[in-house]
C-alpha cells in the first residue's frame, strides 16, 4: 500500500514545492539542529543533487531543522546522516539510509525506496519524502517514556530535543485533545437550542477515541400563546467514536455518543398572566459523525453531525396547553477549533 500513497505524496508535493528558480532555503550556520545529505549516486549531476538536497531542506525547514551537503556545513555534529544510494542490482531503486548520531537516539534505519512507478523529475521529491518519514520513525522514542529515551533527551542539547519535540508533536497529539465548539440542535416539533461546548478527547487506541464536552445550550424566545417562551440548559455529553478514514492531515469518524442536562423553559407572559418556569432533565441518544482537518502544526478544525431521540423530554405547559417542548427526533451541528 506504500507505492500508490508515496506517489500521492509526491504529486502534492509537486504542487507545494518552489520551483529550483524560486529562493532556496540554504544550509543554516552557527548551532542550530542540522542533518547531513550525502548522496552516492553515480551519473547523477550536480544540478540533481541540489534538486534532491533543496527538497529535503522545504521538508525539514518547517520543523526549524537545515539540511546541508558537501564542506558548506555547520561545526556541531549533525542529528542524522542521510546517505542514498542507487540499488546496484536495479536502476530504478534507491535505497536511504539514515544513522542517527550522538544527538539523538544513536539508531541506524534502512529502507529500500522503489522508484519504478514515480516519474524521474519526481524522484528527488520521494527520495526527500521518504527521508523525513525515516527520521521521524527514527525519533519515535524520544516520545516514549522509557529509560532509554530519558538517557537520549539528557545527552542531547536542549536546542536539538526541542526540535526533534516539535517534529513529533503530531505523533503525541494522537493521545488527545482540547477544543472549543458551536452547536445547533433541533427538536421536531419543538425547540431549537444554540449555544457552545468545551471539549475534550482521549484516544483509546489508534481507532478508537472517547469525546467528552461541557454543553450550555439557550433557546432563544418564541412567540406562544399568552407570550413569549425561551429556554437555558446546561449539562454534557460522552461519545464513543470509531475512525473510518482518515490520512495525515485529515480524518472521519462516526459512533455514538449520549448527551444528558438540566433545561429549563422560561415564560415571559402577557399582560394578566402570570410568568413561570419550568425545568426537568433531558437525556438524549445520538449517532454522531466527526470529520477533523488540520489547520497546522498544533490546531484541527472539526465539523460534526448528530442525529439523536430524547430518551427523557421537557415540556412546558400554560393554562393547560404545551407550549414548548424538546423531545422526539433531534439533529444537531457543531463547529469548532481544537489543538492539537
Amino acid at each position: 500500500m506504500r507505492g500508490p500513497t508515496l506517489l500521492l505524496a509526491v504529486c502534492a508535493a509537486g504542487l507545494t514545492l518552489p520551483s529550483p528558480a524560486a529562493a532556496q532555503p540554504r544550509c543554516a550556520g552557527g548551532d542550530g539542529p542540522w542533518v547531513l545529505l550525502q548522496i552516492g549516486v553515480e551519473g547523477w549531476n550536480e544540478a540533481r543533487r541540489a534538486t534532491v538536497l533543496s527538497d529535503l531542506q522545504h521538508t525539514l525547514e518547517g520543523q526549524g531543522i537545515a539540511a546541508c551537503s558537501g564542506e558548506a556545513r555547520p561545526t556541531v555534529a549533525p542529528l542524522a546522516t542521510l546517505a542514498v544510494d542507487l540499488s546496484p542490482d536495479d536502476a530504478a531503486k534507491a535505497t536511504v539510509d539514515i544513522e542517527v548520531r550522538d544527538a539523538v537516539t544513536r539508531k541506524r534505519v534502512r529502507r529500500d525506496l522503489d522508484l519504478s512507478r514515480i516519474p524521474d523529475d519526481g524522484r528527488a521529491a520521494a527520495i526527500a519524502i521518504e527521508a523525513d518519514e525515516l527520521l521521524r520513525a527514527s525519533w519515535a522514542e524520544v516520545a516514549l517514556d522509557t529509560a532509554r529515551a530519558r538517557e537520549a533527551q539528557a545527552t542531547a542539547r536542549p536546542q536539538v530535543v526541542g526540535s526533534v519535540e516539535q517534529v513529533m508533536a503530531p505523533a503525541r497529539a494522537e493521545s488527545g485533545g482540547l477544543g472549543a465548539r458551536a452547536a445547533v440542535e433541533h427538536y421536531f416539533g419543538g425547540a431549537t437550542l444554540v449555544g457552545a461546548d468545551g471539549v475534550g478527547r482521549l484516544r483509546l487506541s489508534p481507532r478508537f477515541e472517547l469525546e467528552i464536552a461541557g454543553t450550555l445550550r439557550v433557546g432563544p424566545s418564541v412567540a406562544v400563546p399568552h407570550g413569549q417562551v425561551s429556554a437555558l440548559g446546561a449539562g454534557g455529553s460522552l461519545a464513543l467514536l470509531v475512525r473510518v478514514a482518515g490520512a495525515r492531515r485529515a480524518s472521519l469518524a462516526a459512533g455514538a455518543a449520549v448527551s444528558a442536562g438540566w433545561l429549563e423553559f422560561r415564560a415571559e407572559p402577557s399582560p394578566g398572566y402570570e410568568s413561570a418556569r419550568y425545568g426537568n432533565l433531558l437525556a438524549v441518544a445520538r449517532l454522531r459523525l466527526v470529520g477533523r482537518v488540520a489547520l497546522g502544526r498544533s490546531l484541527h478544525g472539526a465539523v460534526g453531525l448528530d442525529g439523536g431521540v430524547a430518551l427523557r423530554g421537557v415540556e412546558a405547559t400554560a393554562v393547560g396547553e404545551v407550549v414548548a417542548r424538546a423531545r422526539g427526533v433531534a439533529l444537531g451541528a457543531t463547529l469548532g477549533l481544537e489543538a492539537p
